[in-house]
C-alpha cells in the first residue's frame, strides 16, 4: 500500500495484515469444506456431504463478521474508540440483520 511520500504510509499497518490473514485462512477453509463435500457427493455419500457444503457455506458467511470482531478488538487494544465504535455498530447492523431476516 504505497501512498504519497511519508514513510509510514508505505508500510502496511499489523492491523491489515492480521485481517488480511483472517480472511484469507477463512475463505481456503470454506472452499476445502466446500470441496470436500462435493467430492464426497460425487462419491455417493450422500448423508455426509450436505453437512460438509453447510459448513462450508457457513465458514464463509462467518468469515466477514469474524474479521469484523477482530478488527474491532485490536481498535479496543490500541485504544482507538472512534473505529472500535464503528466496529460495534457494523456487529449491531450483522446482528440485526440475522434476528429480523429469518423470516417467519
Amino acid at each position: 500500500m504505497v501512498v504519497g511520500n511519508d514513510p509510514e504510509e508505505k508500510a502496511v499497518h499489523p492491523i491489515e495484515l492480521v485481517l488480511a490473514r483472517l480472511l484469507r485462512l477463512g475463505s481456503l477453509a470454506a472452499a476445502a469444506l466446500l470441496a470436500v463435500g462435493i467430492a464426497v457427493m460425487v462419491l455417493g455419500q450422500t448423508e455426509l456431504a450436505p453437512k460438509l457444503i453447510t459448513a462450508g457455506l457457513l465458514v464463509l458467511l462467518g468469515t466477514p463478521v469474524l474479521r469484523v470482531v477482530a478488527a474491532a478488538i485490536i481498535f479496543v487494544k490500541e485504544r482507538d474508540w472512534h473505529f472500535a465504535l464503528f466496529s460495534l455498530v457494523v456487529l449491531c447492523a450483522v446482528a440485526a440483520g440475522i434476528y429480523f431476516g429469518k423470516g417467519g
